[in-house]
């Protein structure tokens, strides 16, 4: 049974690339905005979903809301 809460921190460009996938962003457009090659934006999206705990795109936009939210909300 896998943890509910995070192991490692995302990297900065890990979190480059969920904010845009967050956005809906697909690999290629991902890709060209970073300047990066979409293996590269591949191998991103497949750390991010293991650091998240998550299957698929859905839920790691999903989990990005739910960081942004939980870090705003600690500023208030």
């Amino acid at each position: 049974m896998k943890m509910s809460f995070y192991l490692e921190p995302l990297t900065e460009r890990e979190a480059e690339v969920l904010q845009r996938l967050a956005s809906g962003a697909s690999n290629r457009e991902i890709s060209q905005s970073l300047f990066i090659t979409e293996s590269t934006v591949k191998r991103h999206v497949y750390n991010i979903f293991g650091k998240l705990n998550v299957r698929n795109r859905t839920e790691a936009a999903l989990q990005a809301h739910r960081l942004i939210f939980n870090r705003e909300s600690l500023h208030v």
